[in-house]
């Protein structure tokens, strides 16, 4: 790297290649420096007082890192933060970051969202960028997301580790209801989630698994990962060597638009993949759910008897 920005190598490899006006200042890097560089073609400004280096892989992270850069005490939120926090399932993807304080600026190709309530309690400074916490970021999606996709993801945050049931319920405390955030969507999962609960699956769902084993039908893995294309889905259960899926859908989180476009478009992806999903409900009895499953595996290997 060209000297003087040899000196801020450890800068630009953290931040995607960028660097700040401010960051620049601070390592004795002046003015007219800058505008050599930027004459030179070693830096180009990308966003007020943000500079890349030119030449850097341009990347989502990249530019959402430059918003949040540029603009005064702003953390990534919303649908950003869903995608840095990986939400499953999430909103679709889109620049957006929370300020504080009286800051009135557009940000061109950024939707800017202003909270008086937004603490260090609801930030994670970790890593490249600043975001929202895990619990914070469900809360200012449930607007954009159903009460079953809310459900699912943060059930998929428990697995993971990086949710917490406790700091849930202490996020919902400090926040209100409003134009961009219903708060009943989240106390209805809290209170749907008690003392002792296990992510591995809703009661419903853990019933079903019981069922699969009294039934002596082939164990099911549990929310496995499964890939197609760009996307990653976690049916309740599979059986990957016969690529077959079941799923209990309890119908008060599957009856809004959101939902049911949402468990279209994913039953459809993973059909196309060749997978055979099997969908359960409260009004399906048990003995259903076993001639369905042991129908959907024999069609798929080779024939096995029940409680062998």
């Amino acid at each position: 790297m060209p000297t003087p920005l040899a000196r801020f190598e450890s800068v630009l490899a953290g931040q995607h290649g960028l660097v700040t006006r401010r960051q620049l200042k601070e390592g004795e890097l002046g003015d007219l420096q800058l505008r050599t560089l930027v004459r030179q073609g070693l830096l180009r400004r990308i966003r007020p007082g943000v500079y890349v280096l030119v030449g850097a892989r341009d990347s989502w992270d990249r530019g959402l890192l430059a918003i949040v850069l540029s603009t005064q005490d702003s953390v990534a939120s919303h649908a950003s933060a869903a995608r840095l926090w990986t939400l499953q399932p999430r909103p679709e993807d889109r620049y957006e970051v929370t300020v504080t304080g009286a800051y009135r600026r557009t940000v061109p190709g950024a939707i800017v969202h202003r909270s008086r309530v937004l603490g260090e309690d609801d930030i994670v400074r970790t890593g490249d960028i600043a975001r929202t916490t895990f619990e914070r970021t469900l809360c200012d999606c449930s607007t954009v997301m159903s009460a079953y996709q809310l459900g699912r993801a943060l059930d998929d945050g428990l697995r993971r580790g990086v949710a917490s049931l406790r700091r849930l319920g202490e996020c919902a405390e400090r926040l209100e209801s409003g134009p961009g955030r219903h708060m009943s969507a989240i106390r209805m999962l809290l209170a749907e989630r008690g003392v002792g609960f296990d992510p591995g699956g809703s009661r419903s769902e853990l019933h079903l698994l019981d069922i699969f084993r009294r039934a002596g039908l082939p164990v099911p893995v549990q929310q496995y990962r499964v890939r197609v294309g760009t996307k990653t889905y976690r049916p309740d259960f599979a059986w990957p060597d016969q690529k077959v899926l079941a799923e209990y859908y309890g119908l008060p989180f599957h009856t809004g638009a959101s939902a049911v476009v949402a468990d279209s478009a994913r039953l459809t992806a993973l059909s196309a993949a060749g997978w055979l999903p099997l969908i359960f409900t409260s009004a399906s009895s048990d003995a259903e759910i076993v001639d369905r499953a042991a129908a959907a595996l024999q069609e798929r290997a080779k024939p096995f008897e029940i409680g062998a």
